[in-house]
């Protein structure tokens, strides 16, 4: 997953940021959440009812070192006042990207995603570790010395990532394209539409990456709604569950019938 910085350097996290989101559906609707790198780890399972410990023990070791709260983001006033709230407290500032703010589970597993690749960079930072800066996969350009384009890179470090985590790249990747479309960028837009296609060749083919990538560059003016409801019903499948699948491929067909 790439972390896209508004505030701050992916080289040198801060270790606490806010996270931010789009509304897929209302651009203008914004929400955030804030995560927190501990100084030190913590056993969770220590300060838990004894009925509840093997709760704990199927989620992992119990150890937290890391956490965002919300757990899902919540609407804030606007992308100025998380700008200057950030820049007054000293804190990162990261885009998530688009998302469903009506699916809170999605939600979850998003921010949960982008709190740990963030923790990630810190333990890296901290540790010394040199920070692999991110390249645009359609650059045609080859890395010196090694005869391998960049999009051979994405590919290959798409195809070992996750399908969760692939998800989670791929809302923050939604969220860029609409913002890069509709600001007139095209090189940018291009781009992420790469990664996107490059994403869709990872996660299994009835996610169906292709008709999102189709809503999102056919230029109606509901095509932003339409990705959003592909982006969601990629999760849902994923999770199985498919009741919500069901509902929105007929909120899909509605949108066609227009």
């Amino acid at each position: 997953m790439t972390l896209e910085f508004h505030l701050g350097d992916a080289a040198t996290p801060k270790g606490h940021a806010l996270i931010y989101f789009r509304d897929g559906t209302n651009p203008d609707q914004i929400g955030a959440s804030y995560v927190v790198i501990l100084p030190v780890s913590v056993d969770i399972s220590k300060y838990v009812p004894p009925f509840l410990a093997g709760q704990v023990e199927q989620l992992g070791s119990g150890d937290m070192s890391s956490f965002a709260f919300p757990p899902a983001p919540e609407p804030v006033p606007s992308e100025e006042w998380l700008r200057e709230t950030a820049e007054k407290r000293g804190d990162d500032l990261l885009f998530g990207g688009a998302a469903n703010f009506s699916d809170i589970t999605s939600l979850m597993e998003i921010v949960a995603g982008i709190s740990a690749e963030y923790g990630s960079l810190f333990d890296s930072s901290v540790g010394g570790s040199d920070v692999v800066a991110e390249i645009d996969s359609n650059d045609s350009k080859s890395i010196p010395g090694e005869g391998v384009s960049v999009a051979d890179v994405n590919d290959v470090m798409y195809g070992m990532m996750s399908e969760p985590d692939l998800l989670t790249e791929l809302t923050t990747l939604m969220g860029r394209f609409q913002y890069e479309s509709s600001g007139g960028d095209t090189a940018g837009a291009h781009e992420s539409e790469a990664k996107i296609r490059a994403i869709g060749k990872h996660v299994p083919e009835n996610r169906r990456i292709d008709l999102l990538i189709e809503a999102a560059t056919d230029g109606r003016a509901d095509s932003a709604k339409r990705a959003q409801l592909y982006l969601d019903r990629a999760f849902a499948m994923y999770r199985e569950d498919y009741t919500r699948v069901h509902v929105i491929e007929r909120e899909i067909a509605a949108l066609r019938s227009d």
